[in-house]
This record gives C-alpha cells, sequence and structure tokens, in this order.
C-alpha cells in the first residue's frame, strides 16, 4: 500500500456506564465508543477526509493474586473475578477506564488499519456513459449452464 500523510484524530463518542441492578448500587460495565478522523491527502496527492467508529463493552475485574502489567479492567482470566465500582469511582475515573479498555483492544491501530483500508480501494464510476440503450444485451451463443 501507498503512503498516506495527514492528522488522526480520536475522540470517545460514547460513554454508557451500566448499573449492575435496579438498585444501582454499583457499575459492571462500561460501554465505550471512539470515532477516528483522519485529514490529509491520499498516495496520490488528493486531499481526502475519512472517519471510521468503533465500540464496545468493557467488564471490571479484580485480581486474586498481583499480577505486573494487568489492568485493573477490560479482561479477565482464571486469577481474576468480576467486581462493580461505585457509581462515583466510575464518574471520577471514566477518562481512565475508557482509555485502558481501549488501549487494551488496540483501537487507535484498528481505525487507521480501517481508514487506511478504506483510502486504498477502488473507486466506483459512477457516471460511466452507458449507452442511451442501456446495458449491453447477454450474448445468446453463449453457454448459461
Amino acid at each position: 500500500m501507498s503512503h498516506l500523510s495527514g492528522t488522526y484524530t480520536f475522540s470517545f463518542s460514547r460513554l454508557e456506564p451500566m448499573y449492575d441492578n435496579s438498585l444501582k448500587t454499583g457499575c459492571q460495565s462500561l460501554v465505550v465508543g471512539m470515532n477516528c478522523l483522519f485529514s490529509g491527502v491520499d498516495q496520490n496527492d488528493v486531499p481526502v477526509t475519512e472517519g471510521a467508529y468503533i465500540d464496545g463493552t468493557t467488564g471490571f475485574t479484580a485480581w486474586t493474586d498481583p499480577i505486573p502489567d494487568w489492568p485493573a479492567s477490560g479482561e479477565s482470566n482464571r486469577s481474576g473475578y468480576a467486581i462493580c465500582y461505585t457509581p462515583d469511582y466510575v464518574s471520577g475515573n471514566i477518562s481512565g477506564l475508557a482509555n485502558e479498555y481501549s488501549s487494551g483492544m488496540d483501537w487507535c491501530h484498528h481505525l487507521e488499519t480501517t481508514i487506511s483500508g478504506k483510502l486504498h480501494t477502488p473507486i466506483r464510476w459512477s457516471d460511466f456513459p452507458y449507452p442511451e440503450s442501456g446495458y449491453p444485451p447477454v450474448d445468446p451463443e453463449e453457454d448459461h449452464t
């Protein structure tokens, strides 16, 4: 693939904490949505603007054994168990929780790759000059079995 030159801008467009029950005593997960906008030039130096979106839901996990470099949420394995955070904690740490999840899922790289793929695909010739008669007829001599 040829090179794109420009700027990728990332922003969270969806942050929806989910309560654990009808009493709203804790938050068990967070829906996170991220937008990416590329503005620059394509491989032919044509100005382009292209966007992409991704979202997902993270649960929150606590660890029974201290595991270095493991996040406090968003992943689970045999040494972790699901927990709920207080609404105040989620509200005060929403940026960290969203960034931790999106980083762990490698969303920035994924969105950049998605946009690059969109900009490196064939472009539809929308105003192709078909003859006045329309589409050409199918050759009746051709075997259509």
